[in-house]
């Protein structure tokens, strides 16, 4: 199933979940009017097997992809305190040298 590209993961992951609940309703319930000569209940079954895959797949996308953000983010806020510490630790220990030496 390929699904445009442009659409966002967590707006496909909703699509899949939802066809995927309804199939999975509509099977459990037996539902004869979905059953077309094309389309058996084994049809239904391997689709529902795709769709889970899909959700399982993109699910671990997704959340690799937050935290690979959150990740950035963290950096970014951090970054500058922490090299603003290793500046004065290695102004610091410069300076004490130079007292040492004098």
């Amino acid at each position: 199933m390929e699904m445009d590209k442009d659409i966002p993961i967590e707006q496909k992951l909703n699509l899949w979940q939802d066809e995927y609940f309804e199939l999975l309703i509509d099977v459990l319930n037996h539902n004869e009017g979905m059953i077309t000569q094309d389309k058996t209940y084994t049809y239904y079954w391997e689709r529902l097997k795709v769709l889970q895959k899909y959700i399982v797949v993109y699910s671990f996308i997704e959340r690799e992809r937050k935290l690979e953000e959150a990740k950035e983010a963290l950096e970014e806020a951090f970054t500058p305190r922490i090299k603003e510490l290793l500046e004065n630790r290695i102004n610091k220990e410069v300076g004490d040298e130079d007292g040492k030496k004098i």
